[in-house]
């Protein structure tokens, strides 16, 4: 157990010496993640791979032996046919189609134990209910005898996962990201954060990090933030990975990136390092190229909507991109441009970016 903790043996293994101490039994670690309801590694021995197939792509979310072992204390070594028989669930599709038909799997002794909320180790010892009569006793009496190695081998499969985050550190590459870059994992908790989005939170007009947690303070991109990053760290592909919001001072685009999986090296690990989302907000309008609003307007004649897509267009936004940043169509840009245009004394874009220079806020 102790070389399958630390990488450097097969969970598999283990199943295996378990499988021959009781034959025609099979035995499974499974890493779930209850709270989302997926399987984050399984290691199984005595089961036909169509089977284990079947059980990750649908049968787990079926199986009612999961609500009881949601509720068992962890480190307590329990036996199914005394305290959850499968025939309580007998006219159930997982146990007509997945759990009756492989014969060697209506009977257990399993073990749960915990490394935090999305981590749940359960190691069940499957065997026929035919069979119960004979190895309930000798299985359980192993578990009991080896539960003490199998929780100290979680968490050294804990602790390999801990060491494998810090080593993934993303510090000197989210630094040179231009704008506020923060990795959030599930829940929006924030691990790591470059300097500019320290400073992005110490403001909070944008983003907020109470309580160590990411949200928006706009209530639509707050929506869109909860959403978008629970899908990347569930692997799910998102319709809209960034968004555009704007506020009395600042027009920014904030933009969601899953990071990339940690490839393993050796063993497939039971507890797996936890995904992380790159979010990164950039600063369209009303940060690095700021306009002298009140001189414009009073030398122009100019209206807020205008000082805006003046602001927007110094910062070397086409007026495409305009249209998208002030919630507006691009035919309603291209005739607020004209007005300028004629209030401004200019006639092309590029004339007009030219003149703003003179109008710029120095840092």
């Amino acid at each position: 157990m102790r070389h399958a903790a630390w990488g450097r043996a097969d969970w598999a293994e283990i199943c295996r010496h378990l499988e021959e101490l009781l034959p025609g039994s099979a035995p499974a670690i499974t890493n779930y993640d209850l709270p989302r309801g997926i399987i984050n590694a399984t290691f199984v021995e005595g089961v036909e791979q169509e089977y284990v197939d079947a059980y990750l792509t649908h049968y787990a979310a079926l199986n009612p032996w999961l609500d009881f072992w949601a509720a068992a204390p962890s480190g307590q070594v329990r036996i199914s046919e005394r305290d959850s028989p499968s025939s309580a669930f007998q006219k159930s599709e997982f146990y007509n189609d997945w759990l009756a038909p492989q014969g060697n799997m209506t009977a257990a002794v399993g073990l749960r134990l915990d490394v935090d909320s999305h981590n749940l180790i359960h190691v069940a010892w499957h065997y026929s209910a035919a069979d119960a009569a004979k190895y309930d006793g000798p299985a359980a009496a192993i578990f009991e005898h080896i539960k003490g190695n199998f929780a100290d081998a979680v968490r050294a499969a804990a602790l390999l996962r801990d060491g494998v985050e810090h080593r993934l550190r993303f510090g000197a590459l989210i630094e040179r990201i231009d704008g506020a870059a923060l990795l959030v994992e599930r829940d929006r908790r924030i691990r790591e954060a470059n300097t500019e989005a320290l400073a992005s939170l110490q403001v909070g007009d944008v983003l907020n990090g109470a309580g160590g947690v990411l949200s928006l303070r706009d209530s639509a991109g707050q929506r869109w933030l909860e959403e978008n990053i629970s899908r990347l760290i569930g692997g799910l592909p998102v319709a809209a990975p960034s968004t555009v919001i704007r506020n009395e001072e600042r027009i920014v685009r904030v933009s969601l990136t899953a990071a990339p999986d940690h490839a393993e090296q050796g063993f497939p690990a039971l507890v797996r390092p936890r995904p992380v989302v790159l979010v990164v907000m950039r600063v369209l309008a009303g940060g690095k190229s700021r306009i002298d609003e009140t001189s414009l307007r009073f030398a122009f004649g100019l209206s807020t909507a205008e000082v805006r897509l003046c602001e927007v267009l110094a910062n070397g936004h086409s007026l495409a991109a305009a249209a998208e940043m002030l919630g507006i169509s691009e035919g309603t840009v291209r005739q607020r441009v004209k007005v300028v245009f004629q209030k401004t004394g200019t006639h092309r874009q590029g004339e007009l970016i030219a003149m703003l220079g003179r109008f710029r806020l120095s840092d």
